[in-house]
């Protein structure tokens, strides 16, 4: 039988900060667009109790890729920015090394999650000619 671990409680001084609707420092954990301190980007697709699963921009073909949320923020220091998703995923899914199918699967999925939402304004994509 597995071991069960205690859940922690949201540090002392996180508790004595006042929130706004647009603070995210309870709740670190967002889908949308995110940057490491090397200036990586990547789109957080899936979030569970331990991982994210992201889609990260880098040279050659975009995959998707899961790692313990702890070694997202900590280790690999990526950070929420105020991005529009829709751009993110249209420039994602130009990438000149290509993406993988289960990539471009999960990127529509989220962007199609957001609108469903109505974070992210309608149509799909922005049409040029």
């Amino acid at each position: 039988m597995a071991k069960k671990t205690a859940r922690r409680r949201a540090p002392l001084e996180q508790l004595h900060l006042l929130l706004d609707e647009t603070d995210i420092r309870q709740n670190k954990k967002v889908l949308g667009v995110y940057r490491d301190h090397h200036a990586h980007h990547a789109i957080v697709y899936k979030i569970s109790k331990t991982k994210l699963s992201f889609v990260e921009m880098k040279k050659g073909r975009l995959v998707t890729q899961s790692i313990p949320d702890k070694k997202f923020f900590d280790d690999r220091r990526f950070e929420r920015i105020e991005y529009p998703l829709e751009r993110a995923v249209e420039n994602f899914l130009r990438h000149g090394g290509g993406i993988s199918d289960s990539a471009r699967r999960e990127l529509l999925s989220v962007l199609k999650e957001a609108q469903h939402e109505g974070r992210v304004p309608l149509p799909l994509f922005s049409q040029t000619a």
